[in-house]
């Protein structure tokens, strides 16, 4: 029975954006606040778009292993509880997705060792895929549940994964390249299709990192709830934290100055251009009926 589930987990809120948006760094904002309870992790609700899901009891299983909470170690958290939490979730029989996100949520606010109040609403995040099914599909599981979109270059995305991948030891190819190009730009084209559309609060990643403070407060006006200095820097379960996919390690929201072809070979460089020229193109201009469209020039509706 959904009756004895907290009213607070019927008010679901999702951030959403390509890798490497900023998506952790506003999930991370977005706590510490005591009115939002923020899951730790991405939901990867895109995981279970196309699944039918079915009264059985491996469904739950099936959540929990695209789940990545268990795996880690956060501050403030007891994951002991949480593991055995989840343990009794999964012999359980539940009738719909919602019903264990809802009861995940739940467990996870009575992890937390020190709470501050009752959430009033939850923040989850979710990246990259295909954008317009995926908003389509957080409407269907929660019918009020509202979303914030943060938008970004799609070229800084791209500097982005591959400097993120090079720190990782790992060299990206052609093909990745081409991958990496195209699909942010593919995003970028399916938000912009939503402005204007009810439940959605649209930013931009460069003027999050170039005021935080007003990025949020305008955030929290969206949302319904008060403003706070912990809104201004990153946290997991209220305590302060260096956001894990951050290229500077530190705990404050920084500016970078570095352009779209900073630090890449002359190969990675020109490969980025050909391609984002040949995506803008097919994706971008052709629906603005223009034969260049620059990024600032896309966002100015935003």
């Amino acid at each position: 029975m959904e009756s004895d589930l907290p009213q607070w987990t019927e008010n679901g809120v999702m951030i959403y954006g390509p890798l490497k948006s900023g998506t952790t760094l506003l999930q991370n904002l977005h706590d510490g606040g005591g009115d939002l309870l923020v899951y730790p992790s991405e939901m990867k609700l895109k995981k279970f778009i196309s699944i039918v899901w079915g009264d059985h009891s491996s469904a739950v299983q099936t959540y929990y292993d695209h789940s990545t909470v268990t795996g880690k170690d956060f501050p403030n958290f007891s994951k002991e509880q949480y593991s055995e939490y989840v343990a009794e979730l999964c012999s359980r029989k539940m009738h719909s997705l919602r019903e264990v996100i809802q009861r995940d949520l739940a467990g996870i606010n009575e992890c937390i060792k020190k709470k501050s109040a009752t959430p009033l609403l939850w923040v989850a995040k979710e990246v990259g895929g295909p954008t317009t099914s995926i908003v389509s599909f957080w409407k269907q599981l929660f019918f009020d549940g509202k979303v914030i979109m943060i938008l970004r270059d799609p070229a800084m995305v791209t500097r982005s994964v591959i400097l993120d991948r090079r720190r990782k030891g790992r060299k990206l190819s052609v093909r990745e390249i081409y991958y990496q190009t195209k699909a942010p730009i593919k995003v970028l084209s399916e938000q912009l299709s939503m402005v204007g559309k009810p439940g959605i609060h649209f930013l931009l990643y460069e003027k999050l990192t170039e005021n935080p403070g007003e990025i949020m407060r305008q955030i929290c006006d969206f949302l319904g709830v008060q403003h706070k200095d912990s809104f201004d820097y990153p946290s997991i379960f209220g305590e302060k934290v260096i956001t894990t996919t951050s290229s500077r390690k530190t705990n404050k929201v920084f500016q970078s100055n570095k352009k779209w072809y900073h630090d890449l070979s002359l190969v990675e460089m020109s490969l980025v251009f050909f391609f984002s020229r040949i995506f803008t193109f097919k994706l971008l201009s052709k629906k603005m009926n223009r034969l260049s469209v620059s990024y600032h020039e896309l966002v100015k509706c935003v």
